[in-house]
Formats: structure tokens, C-alpha cells, sequence
């Protein structure tokens, strides 16, 4: 059962001063959102004014110049992305700039389950005999040393263009584009891979092709996919640029993307445009997918594909990959919940680790554990003398931090405050852990960390109105860092209650209060087990969010219910 976490638990004046709906008023200075222009910018994301210039990345006239070079040389610029959807989208927008610029490209993915993250000497093998001097790398690159001084030896010059972590000690490369570089002036800092990959385009457009830049905006699908599959906080640019990007996705020109779509029956359209939870539970996992259990290049090559036909075999193949990957994702999730329940329920970490963890799926569970049970996760997959896996944490605790303290004892490590990776030795894993452990319980020592539920705040029924949710879809795109409003009705009467679906795991309700004359239809899916016990004239308080209900030609309002707990 979830804590019930209350941002403010009175109910906002209905009638309180100011210009917009008064729990929107609210809601804006629960955001952080004071004054007049920070909430026009929040409420109204513009690309024009709010997608910064690229060069004011420190090292953006170098790159460009550089690349500009490669063009005139008729150097291959070989591009290496990493393997994760925020790894193919920023080469796929790489690959695409290049090419339209008329630089040639040979891409390499590393696969995942043998190769793990960042460069490798495979992939320079494979440069090498694709005559590449030029090499990006993108999405990863930070704590490849070794490698960029390989290549460097081998004759090529090195771009990183990352986002992650970085090191006290710089990679020895020709430039770096990161908005995370202590000294950067750059001034958004949480781009993702795909974000930062975007930011050379546009500087490589305005250099090479200025004519065309305004064509750019048609790659702003793939560049909000990243965005949102890698978890990047919805705020400052990341807004408009996700904002313009599911325009861009609700009639995208893009094969890839439409026989994803048809494969898949998602209902994204003109008819039905996307929201940012589309891209997180329905694009992004498919695309995780083709690493997961096949080959990176299986989603790069479908997002590059040109003839619909192709790409509707593409798509094809990735939905199979698709469907194996929730099979076992499943099944291996649960067996992790059961150890849990015995290990660590009083722990702040959770840390597994086994050899039956396909390593393909391991940060996806790491990411659903550390959800469910609101602690810091590491999921491993045992091989041999070594161990390989992900972490996922909460907001309350920097996970690369707590690793950079343990890295006496791993063999390699590397992400975000968030969500990492790491490879240690077998021999070390009981030793890392109550290391690690010791920090989780310093950091989290008076964080609650059970499964919550956020409320910004309890509604009256005369709050619910049309007007206020025109208000709300201005909050959208929801996500990290912008999560949707959830509020609170309390001592709700239960009119009418029915389940349904397979199993009758959903409820139907029909709710009234004291208060009001209003009737609120309700609906709660996977809460049919909590509802059970419940019947008509019943009183309840009910956590929710507000959506529309279309139904034969009419609108109404509906709560969606998160949870329901009897009076």
C-alpha cells in the first residue's frame, strides 16, 4: 500500500486571485514557477525563443570547423552510438546531418551483451577498414580514455558528444560536446545524448546548409524520443524541444516511425496526437527492445530506412524482439520482487544478483524495482569472474556520486545521477555492496523510502471544471521533472461501482459528495482487487488525475483513479 504524500493538503480558495484557474495557481508555485515569465515559459514552450543557439557550446566552433574540414578532405566521419534508444536516436540524427551535409558516414553500434557501453577496439578495427579519420562519439565517450587515446595512436581524431557524467580527468579527444563540462557555457545543462547530437546538427546546418535549417525540425521526433526514453528532466529546453517533437511524431514523415506505429497499433496520429507517455510505454521500450534481445542496428537502420515496405519488415521483426523482451522482462521482475520481499525491505539498497538475469533487460528491472519500492536498485548479471548491470535510483540519492566512492573496487563504471552501469569482479560484490549500502543508508537515513503516491493537493468538487483542464494540458509533456498533477477528493459516496475487463481487474464508479450536486465518473484500472470489498453508499477518499472521456461523438470529464482507500 503507497503512502499518500501531500504537497499541500488544503484545498486551494475557489476564490482565489489571479489570472488563470486557482488550483493552477497553485499548482504553478508548487513547480516553482513565481513569476509572470518563468510561467510563460513553463506554460508555453517556444522553439524560437526558447532552443538556444548551439555555438554557444564552448567547443561548437572547433567541431564545426573540424567537420567542415572532413567535407572538403572527403574524409568518412565514422559514427558510434551507443546502444540504448537515446544512443540510436542521437546516430540516427548524426548520420542524417552528416549525410544531408555531404560528409561520408560509416556507423558502428556496439552489441550490447558482449560489447557493453562506450568505444572499444572493435569498433576502431572497424573504422579502420572503412578509411574513417573522424570519429564521433555519441552518447558515451567520457570515461573512454584508453580508447580515444587508441585512436588517436591509430591515426583518427576523436569528438565526444555525450551528456553523462564527467571525469576529474578529461578524455584526451580532438573536442567535447557536453553541457555537463564544469567550465561549459552552454546554458541548458540537461540534454540528453539525442539533445546534445541535435545541437551539432543545427551548427552544422547553419555553417553548411543555412537554407535548409528550418528543415531540421522534421528530425524533432527522433530528438524527443531520446529525450524521454533516456529520462531527461521535462523543463528549459527539453520542453520545447519535446513539445515541437510530438507535433512533429503525430504526422511524421519518417518510414520507421510509421510502420512502428502499424506494427505496434499504436494510436498515435494527426487523429490522435502523441503525448510524451506514448514515447516513454510504447516507442521507447521497442526500441530498447532491439538491444535488449537482438542488435541496436536493427532500430537504427529502421529509423534511417527511406521505402515504407522495408521498414514495415524492420518494424516487424522489432515487434517479435519486442514481445520476447515483456515475456522475460516479467517473469525475471517477479523473481526479483520475491527476493526483496525476504532481503531488503528494511535495507535502503536493493541489490541482486545472478546468473539467469538475461543481461539485455537488467537496467529495465533495475528501473521497475526502483519504482515499485522507492530505493536505490542495482540488478547484476553474473559471467564468469565478472558481474555486469545497471543501477536506477531515486531523486533523493546521486548514484554516480556513491560510485565514484566504490571505484577502488570495479572494474568499470559510468551514467548519471539516476540511472548507471557498472562491470566488478564476483570476488568483490559482497564487499561493494555494504559499502554501497552504508551510503544509500547515510544519504536516505530520514527519506521514506516505501512506495508513495505525490498529491499535489485536495480538490473541492467545485474545482473540477472544462476550464481547469484546458488549464492542466498546458502543463504537458509530462515526465521527469514535470510529472502529471495528481490530486486528492475526500469522503467521496460511492454511487455506482463496477469491474470490468479481463479478470475485472478495473473499476467503473460513479462518486458524489456532501459538498456538491456534481457527479463524478471515475475510472481505476488495476484496482479491482482494492475495490472488492466496496459497494454502493460506500465512502471513500480517491487519488486521481483528470483526463477527458470521448465516447459516441461527447466529451466529458472523468478522475482516473490512482487509489482508492474505504472510509
Amino acid at each position: 500500500m503507497a503512502l499518500w504524500k501531500y504537497k499541500q493538503k488544503h484545498p486551494p480558495l475557489a476564490s482565489q486571485e489571479g489570472t488563470l484557474h486557482p488550483v493552477t495557481e497553485v499548482l504553478l508555485e508548487l513547480r516553482g514557477h513565481m513569476d509572470d515569465e518563468a510561467r510563460e515559459r513553463f506554460l508555453r514552450p517556444d522553439y524560437d525563443r526558447d532552443v538556444h543557439d548551439p555555438y554557444l557550446f564552448s567547443q561548437m566552433e572547433e567541431v564545426v570547423a573540424r567537420l567542415a574540414e572532413a567535407k572538403t578532405q572527403g574524409e568518412k566521419v565514422g559514427i558510434f552510438g551507443d546502444f540504448d534508444a537515446d544512443g540510436v536516436t542521437s546516430s540516427v540524427i548524426m548520420r542524417e546531418a552528416l549525410i544531408a551535409c555531404g560528409i561520408e558516414t560509416a556507423v558502428y553500434i556496439p552489441e550490447k551483451v558482449t560489447e557493453g557501453h562506450g568505444l572499444n577496439s572493435k569498433a576502431l578495427d572497424h573504422f579502420a577498414r572503412e578509411g574513417a579519420t573522424l570519429v564521433m562519439t555519441l552518447d558515451c565517450g567520457m570515461m573512454n580514455h584508453a580508447e580515444i587515446e587508441e585512436a588517436n595512436g591509430r591515426g583518427m581524431q576523436v569528438i565526444v558528444v555525450d551528456h553523462h557524467h564527467v571525469p576529474e580527468v578529461l578524455p584526451e579527444a580532438f573536442a567535447i560536446i557536453n553541457p555537463k563540462l564544469p567550465d561549459e557555457t552552454y546554458p541548458f545543462r540537461d540534454l540528453c545524448g539525442a539533445g546534445t547530437s541535435f545541437k551539432v546538427a543545427q551548427a552544422l546546418y547553419r555553417r553548411l546548409l543555412p537554407e535548409q535549417e528550418e528543415q531540421l525540425k522534421w528530425i524533432l521526433d527522433v530528438v524527443a524520443t531520446g529525450t524521454v526514453a533516456d529520462v531527461m528532466p521535462l523543463h528549459g529546453e527539453n520542453r520545447a524541444l519535446v513539445k515541437y517533437g510530438l507535433m512533429v511524431l503525430g504526422k511524421t514523415r519518417r518510414p520507421g516511425f510509421q510502420a512502428m506505429i502499424e506494427a505496434g497499433r499504436l494510436l498515435i496520429g494527426e487523429e490522435k496526437m502523441p503525448v510524451a507517455r506514448d514515447i516513454g510505454f510504447q516507442i521507447a521500450p521497442r526500441l530498447n527492445a532491439a538491444s535488449r534481445m537482438a542488435h541496436a542496428m536493427l532500430a537504427h537502420e529502421l529509423l534511417m530506412e527511406k521505402d515504407l515496405e522495408r521498414a514495415r519488415k524492420l518494424a516487424g521483426d522489432l515487434e517479435m524482439h519486442n514481445e520476447a523482451r515483456r515475456k522475460i522482462s516479467t517473469s525475471t521482475a517477479d523473481e526479483v520482487r520475491k527476493l526483496v520481499e525476504e532481503r531488503y525491505m528494511d535495507k535502503k539498497f536493493i541489490f541482486a544478483a545472478d546468473e539467469k538475469y538475461p543481461y539485455g533487460i537488467v537496467g529495465l528491472i533495475a528501473g521497475r524495482i526502483a519504482n515499485e519500492y522507492r530505493k536505490p536498485t542495482c540488478i547484476l548479471t553474473k559471467q564468469g569472474e565478472e558481474s555486469r548491470g545497471s543501477f536506477r535510483s531515486v531523486p533523493e540519492f546521486n548514484v554516480i556520486e556513491a560510485l565514484e566512492k566504490c571505484s577502488d573496487m570495479l572494474v568499470k563504471y559510468g551514467g548519471h545521477a539516476q540511472a548507471a552501469g557498472m562491470t566488478i569482479r564476483n570476488e568483490n560484490t559482497e564487499a561493494f555492496y555494504e559499502r554501497f549500502n552504508a551510503l544509500a543508508e547515510e544519504a536516505l537515513r530520514d527519506v521514506v523510502t516505501e512506495p508513495t503516491l505525490e498529491i499535489d493537493t485536495v480538490l473541492l468538487p467545485e474545482h473540477i471544471t472544462p476550464q481547469f483542464f484546458r488549464d492542466l494540458s498546458l502543463f504537458a509533456p509530462f515526465g521527469e521533472g514535470n510529472p502529471e498533477p495528481t490530486f486528492a477528493l475526500h469522503d467521496v459516496r460511492i454511487e455506482d461501482i463496477r469491474f470490468v475487463g479481463n479478470g475485472e481487474k478495473h473499476v467503473k464508479l460513479r462518486v458524489s459528495t456532501d459538498a456538491s450536486s456534481k457527479i463524478f465518473d471515475v475510472i481505476a484500472f488495476s484496482l479491482g482487487e482494492a475495490c472488492r470489498e466496496m459497494q454502493p453508499g460506500d465512502r471513500a477518499d480517491i487519488v486521481f488525475q483528470i483526463s477527458e472521456n470521448k465516447w459516441n461523438g461527447s466529451t466529458s470529464l472523468q478522475l482516473k483513479a490512482l487509489d482508492i482507500r474505504k472510509k
